[in-house]
């Protein structure tokens, strides 16, 4: 049997390589080379799944993705697996403390290349620089045309074109099947967010902090991590994840107002702060301009000694209203960042459009897996192993 494959990343590799084992496999892939997104993935280090997604936490998994569906893959085809499939390649991995997985040479590459050796194993054919613009049924096969006006006729059809993330004219599924899908609505996930107001002195500082989200007054979610100050808002892994659940309400049709609260001393309530600042005082003495001196950096000193409107020397107080301000450093949103800085997209083709092998109820013989479904997880692995685990069982499926 024929087997096309359209787009070269993640889950199209994965796919290739289990279909490969007992079909013909061409992978069409639009730019120069495959593989672009895992090699950025985890700033060239590749963090390619999580130990967390084991067996004995499968109850948790919804935890980490935006539905049952996506968790549901993973349970499936979970990191004991994922991990045995990498290593039958050859390649060694190792786990971090928080069960982010890397290859052991903490280089994308490694990843890609045990993909790609394997595939010129099984006679994979790859086509690069060759967008697929159209794909028509006809009555045994699936005549696949290329932007070159070539064509192709294959058996099956697995659809791994990615999202909108970092891509410049994202071709939309029906579009390119003549066909319509249910999708949701599409939104950035995993990104910058955009906030009302910003310290421009703390441009390109980090701070590790509690981060919580409100919704409309409410606490939506909550999180401690490190965070990025930028010109134009917040960055870092914990601002991340905070923007996917902003992305998942708004893919429901939420509209909600949001705000950001760090509390830099997340270990301490208000009273004991109160009662560490004042004890601070007695040894640093109140004098202003020193009090925060190897308490934290500079520029959040200054800050805070505007922001709280604090005098040449410190009263009373003062020390209530720097320990409030401390724990609620708040900052309204105004929107998240768009899909040129976004690391996946939450959205996408729904899951009632395809069936527990990812094969399509309205065109069979057409397999939809990886980012282009509704499915996007957190950061720390997951939206990779997602995209692996689809392709894997899609193409192990034929």
């Amino acid at each position: 049997m024929k087997v096309a494959i359209i787009g070269g990343g993640a889950a199209g590799l994965a796919a290739a390589v289990k279909a490969a084992e007992k079909h013909s496999v061409t992978v069409f892939e639009r730019s120069g080379r495959v593989g672009r997104k895992i090699m950025a993935s985890g700033n060239g280090r590749c963090n390619l799944t999580n130990a967390a997604l084991t067996a004995d936490n499968y109850a948790d998994f919804l935890k980490y993705y935006n539905c049952e569906r996506a968790a549901d893959t993973v349970r499936r085809f979970d990191y004991n697996a994922l991990k045995s499939f990498f290593e039958s390649m050859g390649l060694e991995m190792f786990s971090d403390e928080q069960g982010r997985v890397y290859p052991i040479s903490e280089n994308s590459g490694s990843v890609l290349d045990v993909l790609r050796v394997k595939c010129q194993k099984l006679n994979v054919k790859t086509v690069t620089d060759s967008e697929v613009v159209r794909v028509e049924k006809g009555k045994s096969s699936f005549k696949v045309m290329l932007h070159t006006g070539e064509f192709f006729f294959f058996d099956k059809v697995i659809c791994a074109i990615g999202s909108k993330a970092q891509v410049n004219n994202f071709s939309k599924p029906d579009h390119l099947f003549g066909e319509k899908f249910e999708m949701t609505s599409l939104c950035p996930s995993l990104t910058p967010i955009k906030t009302k107001k910003m310290w421009l002195p703390l441009n390109g500082l980090r701070v590790k902090c509690n981060v919580s989200l409100f919704a409309n007054g409410k606490k939506i979610k909550e999180e401690f991590g490190e965070v990025l100050f930028r010109d134009y808002g917040l960055s870092g892994i914990v601002i991340f994840n905070i923007s996917s659940c902003i992305a998942g309400e708004k893919v429901k049709g939420l509209k909600n107002e949001y705000k950001i609260v760090l509390d830099l001393f997340p270990q301490f309530s208000l009273q004991e702060l109160i009662e560490k600042l004042k004890y601070r005082a007695e040894i640093c003495g109140k004098q202003t301009s020193t009090f925060f001196v190897g308490l934290f950096h500079n520029k959040i000193a200054d800050a805070v000694i505007k922001k709280c409107g604090l005098g040449e020397e410190l009263r009373n107080d003062d020390f209530k209203t720097i320990s409030a301000f401390l724990k609620n450093i708040t900052f309204e949103v105004q929107e998240l960042c768009g899909y040129d800085k976004c690391q996946v997209v939450s959205g996408g083709i729904k899951f009632d459009e395809v069936d527990e092998n990812f094969e399509s109820k309205k065109l069979k013989g057409m397999y939809f897996v990886g980012e282009c479904l509704d499915a996007d997880g957190v950061c720390g692995g997951f939206n990779l192993h997602f995209a692996f685990a689809s392709g894997i069982i899609a193409g192990s499926s034929l």
